[in-house]
């Protein structure tokens, strides 16, 4: 998943890597070969396309907020909610009172290692209201 505008950039450019080497596959190689290079060249593309288009939808505020059970279902939804809310890694960390290597950090970890205390600090700072309810 991109998780920032920079990220983004760099998918980009993968992209255009992929595509040359497809390119340079067309000239340069034929047979089975070729077909098993070009096939795997375009799964790649097509991946790093749909997480382009997550991440321009995300940015475009596109987020429906899911619907979760478990309090360990919500982080992996943090990065989301949070580029939907548009607010940046650097934002947000400015928001906690801490670095953005942190943020970005949490983030590598789909915020997995984050305690419930600080998760809640977080979608407090990008602005989303959690509604816990027990049952036995």
């Amino acid at each position: 998943m991109i998780k920032s505008d920079a990220q983004r950039e760099r998918t980009v450019a993968q992209l255009g890597g992929f595509r040359q080497a497809i390119a340079k596959v067309d000239r340069e190689m034929t047979g089975k070969r070729a077909a098993a290079v070009r096939g795997s060249y375009e799964g790649m593309i097509r991946q790093l396309e749909d997480e382009l288009h997550e991440y321009d939808e995300l940015k475009a505020g596109e987020l429906a907020l899911p619907n979760v059970e478990r309090l360990d279902q919500i982080a992996p939804f943090i990065a989301k909610i949070r580029i939907a809310k548009g607010v940046s890694q650097t934002e947000l960390a400015r928001r906690l009172g801490i670095s953005k290597q942190v943020i970005s950090r949490y983030e590598e970890t789909d915020y997995q290692t984050v305690a419930i205390a600080r998760l809640q600090e977080i979608l407090d700072a990008i602005g989303i209201k959690a509604l816990v309810s027990l049952s036995a």
